[in-house]
């Protein structure tokens, strides 16, 4: 008996080094991301996004930025990363949070569609063209950026027997200002954008809410015909899809406690990396 509570013992005392080990790692300390978004390639880092990671960090999922910022409220997460505008939103909503103003990467967000349909690529190229010269699509990104002339709308009902007449958009509606639900209705800079895209094609506008992991992929099956959800142009994602023209830039921002200063200083992302580097020491 002895013998064996000896045993237990050594194995306790192993367990108790290798969690140390890990701690000191750096690999406990979480950052909250967005799952399957470019956030969580960026912590993680990613050969084909071409992203690094962040040494000492690892990347904590989760279905939608409020979920991940109220995890950092109570100790889960360290901080969170996720796209500016998303950031930016969740800051005016959440109290005690601030959302450190320095661009961690550089991106360009487009739609994608179904590489079977190059004359839907090429309309909608050509809707994007006149929605950018006319003022349009200004009109729609500053509509959400001061909550006036916001228009939620209900979605048609798929029907296969209309799938000429219908466009149908996969989108993840937990990600706003470009795609969120307003009770039973839809709202957002993408929705906006693809409401105006149905109407000038003639179509009846149908969204597909699912989560984000699956909304590229499922662009081709199913009489899905684009992909319209805060998506980043990707080498990787380009294998499923053909991505339109560029109709937002964005980027990736850390998202903080309100009292935290610790990146007051920081004017790059160089100086927040160097700072989250110290921290993970």
């Amino acid at each position: 008996m002895k013998k064996l509570i000896s045993i237990l013992l050594a194995a306790v005392m192993l367990l108790s080094v290798a969690l140390t080990v890990a701690s000191c790692s750096g690999k406990e300390i979480y950052l909250g991301v967005q799952s399957g978004t470019t956030g969580q390639y960026y912590v993680d880092g990613d050969e084909d996004w071409g992203f690094d990671g962040i040494k000492g960090y690892a990347s904590k999922g989760y279905s939608n930025g409020g979920l991940a910022v109220a995890d950092m409220k109570n100790g889960a997460v360290k901080y969170v990363v996720i796209d500016e505008q998303p950031a930016k939103q969740l800051a005016q909503k959440v109290a005690g949070i601030k959302v450190i103003d320095v661009a961690l990467t550089e991106e360009e967000y487009a739609f994608g569609v179904d590489k079977n349909q190059p004359e839907l690529l090429a309309s909608i190229n050509a809707i994007l063209a006149e929605m950018k010269t006319s003022g349009a699509l200004d009109a729609i990104v500053a509509a959400y950026a001061t909550g006036d002339g916001i228009k939620p709308f209900t979605s048609g009902v798929k029907d296969p027997a209309k799938a000429d007449k219908q466009l149908v958009v996969a989108t993840n509606a937990a990600f706003a200002p470009f795609e969120y639900k307003d009770g039973d209705k839809f709202a957002g800079i993408d929705m906006e954008i693809a409401a105006y895209i149905a109407e000038k094609l003639g179509m009846e506008l149908v969204i597909e809410d699912m989560e984000f992991d699956s909304v590229v992929s499922s662009v081709g099956k199913n009489n899905v015909d684009v992909a319209m959800a805060g998506l980043t142009v990707n080498e990787t994602r380009k294998e499923f899809v053909n991505f339109t023209s560029s109709y937002y830039n964005a980027a990736q921002m850390l998202v903080v406690p309100a009292d935290n200063t610790d990146f007051n200083a920081c004017k790059t992302a160089e100086d927040v990396l160097a700072v989250l580097a110290e921290q993970a020491k």
